[in-house]
């Protein structure tokens, strides 16, 4: 048995790393041809490194089709071999055989999960361009923040104030302003002032450097403007809680919070799907293989993108947009399973 179950899982690893390096340089190239039209255009340079950076990230976004190909070729040379036939004359059931694929999908899932989620942030990060955002506003029950400009973590003409319980008003108004570190403020050129619970001016100060620690980070602050890829499961977990403490609820991050998770595992649970494909006798071709696979990543992927947009957009409850793709895929695979055993 442990012969079998190697068998299949390193001609799956196989598949998976030869797919996986073609794929990436096809998409590469192509991205490399894309920004092709805007150098000529508008003098965009092009920063090769960058591209490396974005390397990861690109195989997070095709590995559903690299798993699905990879199984696929592995039950189309199974099956032009006769190795299925052999094996279940032999008394060894489709569901075994089934299971080691399913250990396959759990490894692309697993593998995607921690290049998603450790690799491509800390590489996003390093892609070396910077946007000049728009202005920010934030507000909540205890906290307002604007700024014209925002340049990483660089605020421009700012003005903060902090509503505290005792009714007390805190105003700071200042040229420029920098989170350096968590909840570490630094204001630079500007006014600080102080108001009683009766809007009393009690204090007023001028200031050419004013370090202030506030429950306000630049994530937080430029949360509408934020490239989530930058960010792991657990550093958006911790901005979704910062953002609960001060009575938010981010429905956008907490939908790229599940995404985090339920994006990878598509590799695991699209594996159920290719359970009839064992049972098959007919010779499965080559054409076939890919076509399929293709245009079965295609509709997964759509389907998949059509139910984050809505949780994205608050139309759906985040866990039901981000995981109902993969209900469905257990609930079709059950189905399948149970006219089987009825026509048995």
């Amino acid at each position: 048995m442990k012969k079998k179950f190697f068998y299949v899982f390193w001609n799956f690893l196989k598949f998976f790393i030869i797919i996986s390096i073609i794929f990436v340089i096809f998409f590469l190239i192509f991205q490399v041809l894309d920004d092709l039209t805007d150098f000529f255009k508008y003098k965009k340079p092009i920063i090769f490194k960058n591209y490396i950076y974005t390397l990861p990230l690109l195989f997070v976004q095709i590995s559903p089709i690299i798993t699905i190909l990879s199984l696929m070729l592995i039950i189309s040379e199974m099956i032009k071999n006769n190795e299925l036939k052999v094996l279940f004359i032999s008394g060894i059931k489709p569901l075994y055989i089934f299971s080691i694929f399913l250990i396959c999908g759990f490894f692309s899932s697993i593998f995607t999960f921690s290049v998603k989620n450790f690799l491509s942030p800390k590489l996003i990060k390093k892609v070396s361009y910077q946007k000049l955002q728009n202005s920010i506003a934030f507000s909540s029950s205890n906290y307002f923040f604007y700024s014209d400009k925002l340049y990483g973590n660089k605020f421009i003409n700012v003005e903060f104030s902090e509503y505290l319980e005792s009714g007390e008003i805190v105003t700071i108004k200042a040229e420029r302003a920098e989170n350096y570190k968590d909840t570490n403020w630094i204001f630079i050129n500007g006014y600080f002032w102080r108001f009683d619970d009766n809007k009393n001016l009690i204090l007023r100060e001028k200031f050419s450097i004013k370090n202030v620690n506030i429950p306000l980070t630049a994530e937080i602050l430029s949360i509408s403007n934020i490239d989530v890829e930058k960010f792991s499961l657990f550093q958006l977990k911790k901005i979704i809680k910062k953002m609960v403490d001060l009575k938010l609820k981010p429905i956008s991050l907490i939908t790229y919070f599940n995404e985090k998770i339920s994006y990878p595992l598509l590799n695991f649970f699209i594996t159920f799907l290719l359970y009839t494909f064992l049972t098959k006798s007919s010779k499965i071709s080559n054409l076939y293989v890919f076509s399929f696979s293709f245009l079965f990543f295609l509709f997964i992927y759509s389907i998949y993108i059509f139910f984050f947009s809505l949780s994205k957009n608050a139309k759906l409850n985040p866990f039901i947009g981000t995981w109902i793709v993969h209900f469905c895929v257990l609930i079709y695979f059950f189905i399948i399973n149970l006219k089987k055993k009825v026509l048995k």
